[in-house]
């Protein structure tokens, strides 16, 4: 164990003595105005596909009490909100498409939750209960006869000392 981590102090004391002897790069990107981003030109998002009818979507399912609830930070700016925030990357409308999405995700995955587990066969719990219950068996008719004389003498014992003052 000592050597492990002498050997990870080593490695780390060796590159932190490179590092400080690495020249610092005078390599500096300038922009010139040809390369600025024109921050008035609005993008347009792409057109929402058409959702197919192949079938209806299930009702929400009411959300559960408890720690699973969204928990929002306020911002520093106070209960503005909004107001004080910063345009997103993407505008408003992609950004409601994707929720709707992601929403339609989180009820597919609930419904998913929903259905029930068939079983076909026995499960692991079965296996193993029908494995341990042979070694059980033995070990209680090995130590059961033992165990229960030791426990009730000590029962015994306590009451008898707890009777004779």
């Amino acid at each position: 164990m000592e050597d492990i981590l002498a050997s990870i102090r080593r490695i780390l004391s060796e590159d932190e003595a490179s590092g400080a002897k690495a020249p610092a790069s005078d390599d500096v990107l300038l922009l010139d105005p040809s390369m600025m981003v024109n921050e008035t030109t609005k993008v347009t998002p792409p057109p929402e596909p058409v959702p197919a009818a192949s079938a209806p979507e299930p009702a929400p399912e009411p959300a559960a009490p408890g720690p699973a609830q969204e928990h929002v930070a306020e911002s520093p700016a106070g209960a503005s909100g909004e107001a004080a925030a910063p345009e997103g990357l993407v505008a408003p409308d992609t950004a409601e498409s994707a929720a709707v999405s992601v929403l339609g995700l989180i009820r597919a995955l609930a419904a998913d939750r929903a259905t029930p587990v068939h079983r076909t066969g026995p499960t692991i719990e079965d296996l193993v209960r029908e494995e341990l219950r042979p070694l059980l068996k033995a070990w209680l008719d090995a130590h059961l006869p033992a165990l229960v004389e030791r426990l009730v003498r000590n029962e015994i014992e306590r009451v008898v000392n707890r009777a004779v003052p």
